[in-house]
């Protein structure tokens, strides 16, 4: 009996002990994030969408209620008139800036052939390089495949064009049934298990402030770089600064790496126009520019923010990347500081619940 009476009694304390740990705040918001990491998963086909229709969501609702802010007009026509800027500045780039850049391409791609007839050794070099790699042999010998690649590679752009578009309109509908989305989203607070509700829409919205915010401040970075980069090839005399400069910018999206990536093409273009020299003076205009965005930039944008030291960021890259593919590179760091943040390892912001609270009297006010 007394065997039995302390089985019970082992039971009835183990199973108090679980009770009290599931009862816990902490693990709540742990469990439920390993909920959403799973749906995520299963819905993994479609991460691409669910993440542009985010980031496309939260430019519209900030731009959004910035115009309405300034301008005091209605809530829904400032979101008509954020998106129909956006469309117009689309409408510009393919308009005026492709055809410049078509025509820059066309100067530099001239720049490099007679920077390669300038500098033979160089030619030697590169002209030795593709022999022995027998580039044409490979051509002629594969060129079926080459030819399905290429129809692939059409495919996969089409695709990409299709739910770029796809969620730029989702993106559009999100940003003006807002309101009606958030009186919506409060009748979850009266099911049977609001606070699991609760958990999902706090963990969603801190990811997505943390993601919008890291992207818009990466964004500001980019382009001053970008300036200043053109700016510096201009007086380098490199050709075709704006084609240049739109490289720096792309490849200036991906935190710290899209430097180093960017400065190899850029070292063989500068040594292939003016050689050694030039090479050179490149090397320290990107040492310059880069220590301005690391002392100056990055620690008056970033302050308070997801401040990762390089090694931290160099490492998220490359392990996001090989989960993520591509996107790893673009909402590794964001998903770090969320983790971090999460687990009070280090706050985003410290302004961030101050920053919820005046986010939400803003939808209020968009009713």
């Amino acid at each position: 009996m007394k065997i039995i009476n302390s089985m019970l009694m082992r039971r009835f304390v183990m199973f108090n002990s679980l009770k009290r740990f599931f009862s816990k705040s902490q693990t709540q918001v742990y469990l439920t994030l390993i909920f959403l990491m799973v749906i995520l998963y299963l819905v993994r086909s479609f991460l691409t969408t669910i993440l542009l229709i985010t980031i496309f969501s939260y430019f519209g609702v900030h731009g959004s209620r910035v115009i309405k802010r300034f301008t005091k007009i209605p809530y829904l026509l400032s979101v008509i008139f954020f998106y129909i800027l956006v469309i117009f500045g689309v409408v510009m780039i393919f308009r005026f800036v492709i055809p410049v850049f078509t025509n820059e391409g066309q100067h530099l791609y001239d720049a490099i052939v007679t920077g390669l007839k300038e500098y033979p050794q160089v030619d030697q070099y590169l002209g030795h390089y593709v022999d022995k790699l027998n580039m044409w042999d490979k051509i002629s010998t594969n060129w079926q495949k080459i030819v399905l690649n290429g129809l692939t590679a059409i495919t996969t752009v089409s695709d990409i064009v299709m739910k770029v578009a796809l969620s730029f309109f989702l993106s559009l509908i999100f940003t003006l049934t807002l309101p009606k989305l958030k009186n919506f989203g409060h009748q979850f607070e009266q099911s049977d298990f609001p606070k699991f509700f609760k958990i999902i829409y706090e963990l969603g919205t801190k990811f997505i402030y943390i993601l919008g915010q890291i992207i818009e401040v990466q964004l500001v970075i980019d382009f001053i770089n970008t300036i200043l980069m053109m700016i510096g090839l201009t007086v380098l005399g490199m050709p075709s600064a704006f084609v240049l400069g739109l490289m720096v910018f792309i490849f200036g999206l991906i935190p710290v790496a899209g430097v180093l990536i960017s400065s190899i093409p850029l070292a063989l273009i500068a040594l292939s126009m003016g050689g050694l020299k030039t090479m050179l003076e490149l090397i320290i205009l990107i040492i310059v520019i880069h220590a301005f965005e690391a002392y100056v930039l990055h620690p008056k944008l970033m302050s308070s923010r997801a401040d990762l030291p390089i090694f931290v960021t160099f490492t998220t890259l490359i392990i996001m990347e090989h989960i993520l593919g591509t996107w790893g590179l673009i909402v590794g760091v964001p998903i770090v500081a969320f983790l971090m943040d999460l687990m009070e390892i280090h706050h985003f912001d410290k302004n961030w619940h101050q920053t919820k609270d005046n986010n939400l009297d803003n939808s209020n006010n968009t009713n």
